[in-house]
């Protein structure tokens, strides 16, 4: 492990959350102790001793950081540090508590163990409470089964008699994996990879997997995924199912990238499709959140993984569309690209390209590390959504200096983001929220306007809007991009009370409104706040697939908020 990796000073310094073990801890006070001597005879001889008080703050508060995340990593508080006042023996305690006491070698109630990846949102293997990462959509369940086989799924599958509701890591946000009453289906423990061919560039995986899995797996042939969400943490089949996308230029959604699946039906059978082989069936999963099979497996493409820079310009909104069909689309050498809108009044935009380069990476890891904290990163955020002052200084002061540096990483680098950093401190009284509205290229400029005007009267609390590219979907009956579209990918902050919850709902009907007005359409993975002719409006294919369903799955045994709110069984 690199020392970056090992000791993320940001994280060390300013926050006492989390867990260090023995060595990071003797390691962070020597760089504590080493920087504030260099500062202390630079200031004194610079400015004079007076000027030297300065850093005392600074000193205290890293050392106080420190001492607390290594009390955490053997379980107890920082209030252990009062020992401090207890003559000799409470110095003496500290000493051995912080300096050689062995941490507890289970995560415990302040976090992982410290070098370790954490099992994001991990959900207690006995529960009766499925909800997702937005903690707005808790359902209750009858039971949480979790196959370790494909075998086993197909065995559950086939002996339940009841409702069936399929998860994976949960950041779906409107209750996609669950149906009340149900037996919720954990597919995390299906994670192998079954097959890997480095020279046909192809993986073959079981549906639980992580794509950071996969990213260190194929890694080491200079391979890379072809299409995938900006964040790594997320499960394959849970991708598949909604038909994700990401930042990558020249494709869309996730569907361009299968080969193949192994999908069981409702009676238990183990059925393999493919846009060829037996098309029907193969077009009604991806994208289709588990409306008439649930994915086991899918043979993946890859690429190669290559070196990409980053470049940047800032802009009017108004001269975004014409900047991109100059000078991204068709350029091949972009890798990933993506805009960004800044709130609150959606004016300016900055478009971000990461170009391929033959230059040397200005990382020294090749894949993004899973297991760092995320403090300035939280800090940040949390500073944007409080107030338009706090969006100005983004735009204006932040965004700048973050842009000054030179930046280039791998394809799997910037492939691998952890969504870890955009987890607030708490999701108790508000929460980050997703939206997201595909609209043809030719009507950006129409529903960009639309869009702020509704954001703005509606007082909309917008963190952020990520503009992205799609070509046409190949067939999914659930598609959202029936042709070339941009994705405009809303992030913003709610309230979780009910009022809250129903001030969302009016603006977000009134977007998918301007959305299908455009002849375009919304994404499902969300909170199901439009009506049943919006969704038929923005979905015209869904009858066909409701079609398919009545014939598969004549039980409705698999179900979830989605579909209960949607699907009339026949």
């Amino acid at each position: 492990m690199v020392f970056k990796n090992k000791l993320p000073v940001s994280y060390l310094l300013f926050t006492g959350r989390g867990r260090i073990n023995r060595l990071t801890y003797w390691t962070v006070s020597l760089f504590i102790w080493t920087s504030f001597y260099i500062l202390f005879n630079l200031l004194e001889y610079v400015a004079g001793y007076s000027s030297t008080w300065a850093i005392y703050p600074l000193l205290g508060w890293s050392l106080l950081a420190t001492a607390i995340k290594r009390l955490h990593d053997s379980n107890k508080s920082g209030h252990w540090l009062w020992l401090i006042l207890i003559p000799v023996a409470g110095p003496l305690a500290l000493i051995f508590l912080l300096g050689f006491k062995k941490g507890s070698v289970l995560p415990n109630r302040y976090g992982v163990v410290p070098g370790s990846a954490p099992d994001y949102f991990k959900n207690p293997q006995v529960e009766t409470i499925v909800n997702d990462v937005t903690q707005l959509n808790p359902v209750t369940v009858a039971r949480v089964v979790i196959p370790a086989s494909r075998e086993e799924l197909g065995s559950i599958i086939k002996d339940t008699s009841g409702a069936i509701a399929i998860g994976g890591g949960r950041f779906s946000m409107g209750g996609q994996t669950a149906s009340p009453g149900c037996t919720h289906v954990d597919m995390r423990k299906l994670n192998r990879i079954i097959a890997f061919s480095a020279q046909d560039k192809t993986i073959k995986v079981e549906a639980g997997i992580r794509w950071c899995d996969i990213q260190q797996y194929v890694d080491p042939h200079n391979l890379s995924v072809k299409i995938m969400q900006t964040y790594a943490n997320f499960t394959v089949g849970g991708s598949l199912s909604v038909n994700c996308h990401g930042r990558y230029i020249g494709l869309g959604a996730l569907i361009l990238s299968v080969r193949s699946l192994e999908v069981i039906l409702a009676d238990g059978q183990l059925v393999k499709t493919s846009a060829t082989e037996k098309p029907e069936l193969f077009f009604a999963c991806v994208g289709c959140y588990n409306a008439v099979a649930v994915i086991a497996a899918v043979e993946l493409e890859l690429e190669e993984n290559v070196a990409v820079k980053r470049e940047f310009r800032k802009m009017k909104r108004s001269k975004y569309k014409d900047f991109f069909f100059e000078h991204v689309r068709d350029n091949k050498d972009v890798v990933f690209h993506n805009g960004d809108l800044y709130p609150p009044y959606y004016k300016n935009a900055r478009a971000v390209s990461w170009m391929k380069t033959t230059e040397k990476p200005t990382v020294k890891t090749r894949l993004m590390p899973l297991s760092a904290a995320y403090p300035i990163e939280r800090y940040f955020i949390s500073a944007f959504s409080k107030s338009k002052f706090g969006k100005w200084r983004r735009e204006y002061i932040i965004d700048p200096v973050l842009y000054l540096s030179k930046k280039i990483h791998w394809r799997n680098y910037e492939a691998g983001y952890d969504v870890a950093e955009l987890e607030p401190a708490s999701r108790a009284e508000s929460t980050y929220v997703l939206q997201e509205y595909f609209i043809p290229v030719r009507h950006f400029d129409a529903f960009s306007d639309l869009m702020a005007e509704i954001f703005i009267r509606h007082n909309v609390n917008t963190l952020n809007v990520s503009v992205r590219h799609a070509a046409a979907d190949s067939g999914s009956m659930m598609a959202w991009a029936r042709e070339e579209v941009f994705a405009f990918v809303v992030w913003y902050k709610q309230y979780t009370n009910e009022v809250e919850k129903g001030k969302v709902g009016v603006w977000t009907r009134e977007l998918i409104n301007a959305a299908i007005g455009f002849n375009g359409a919304y994404y499902l993975p969300y909170q199901a706040h439009a009506t049943k002719e919006q969704f038929h409006l923005a979905y015209p294919d869904a009858k066909k697939l409701f079609d398919l369903k009545a014939k598969l799955d004549p039980g409705f045994k698999f179900r979830n908020i989605l579909w209960d709110t949607y699907y009339n069984a026949v």
